[in-house]
């Protein structure tokens, strides 16, 4: 493994920046060291053998789930069928309990 990363202070801040954060001057020194830590430990991810493994962004096999134009979507699901099971249902929409 190479040495560890040292992020500026500058670069936080710029990330800060990015991310919409204000931060303090210990704040910077704290998520200096916690980013410093998160890049070396995604650096290990070099040390894999890739080779032969085909760059893929799923792990589970998606075919294409939406339908032509002009066709019935025989998956979907009628508001009767979907608030079938619900414990609290009132004019076919699931009833719950006031928020505010």
């Amino acid at each position: 493994m190479s040495d560890k990363i040292k992020l500026s202070k500058e670069e936080v801040l710029h990330l800060a920046k990015l991310a919409g954060l204000t931060l303090t001057e210990a704040e910077i020194e704290k998520n200096s060291a916690q980013l410093a830590e998160t890049i070396d430990y995604i650096q290990n991810l070099d040390e894999l053998k890739t080779d032969g493994v085909a760059p893929t962004n799923s792990v589970v096999d998606l075919s294409n789930v939406t339908f032509e134009d002009g066709t019935k979507n025989t998956r979907g699901l009628t508001q009767v069928e979907a608030t079938a099971n619900g414990k609290n249902v009132k004019e076919n929409a699931f009833a719950v309990d006031r928020m505010m």
